[in-house]
């Protein structure tokens, strides 16, 4: 069993709190304009607009968080000494392992807001045909360094494996005759 040197799950909490920042401004605005125009008791079916506009920035805020939510809940990244294995999914739930002879390089990707709260996503290229990403990781750099030094070991098997025919499940002196 390999140790584990780093796990993280997609850091959420800049993009949550941007967004709910967002919303509140939006709210204070529109709850202002109605009280200056006289609109926020006005009676509509059920309840007051103001009520209505509240119901409407609540579902919105919800809205804009449930994706980043899944996001965290549904990834989950394992650095270990022998690989990197990357899970996904909630309800049906994907595994994917890159060993050191699977992987071919990676690069870390960065936009201005993701610099200024320090993430960013790493994709990683292996030498099949599929790119792994790993979304919204925090402090990418650092990671990517890590990623890089377990990745980059010369891989070799320690352990002698049995000869052909005993994988095979044939026994060995059915061979030399």
């Amino acid at each position: 069993m390999s140790r584990t040197l780093w796990s993280g799950r997609p850091w959420v909490l800049p993009a949550v709190l941007g967004k709910s920042i967002a919303v509140v401004a939006v709210a204070v605005l529109i709850s202002w304009l109605e009280f200056l125009f006289g609109l926020a008791y006005y009676p509509a079916p059920i309840m007051p607009v103001i009520m209505w506009t509240a119901l409407a920035l609540f579902i919105a805020w919800v809205a804009s968080t449930v994706r980043p939510l899944l996001l965290r809940a549904s990834n989950l990244y394992i650095l270990k000494e022998d690989g990197l294995e990357v899970r996904v999914g909630v309800v049906t739930s994907k595994s994917f392992v890159i060993s050191p002879a699977g992987f071919s390089d990676l690069e870390v990707v960065r936009s201005l807001s993701a610099r200024i709260v320090n993430s960013g996503h790493i994709v990683i290229h292996t030498q099949g045909d599929s790119d792994i990403r790993m979304e919204r990781v925090r402090s990418p750099l650092k990671v990517a360094a890590q990623i890089r030094r377990v990745m980059g070991r010369p891989f070799a098997r320690t352990a002698r494996s049995a000869p052909v025919s005993e994988q095979v499940g044939y026994p060995a002196e059915s061979f030399s005759k």
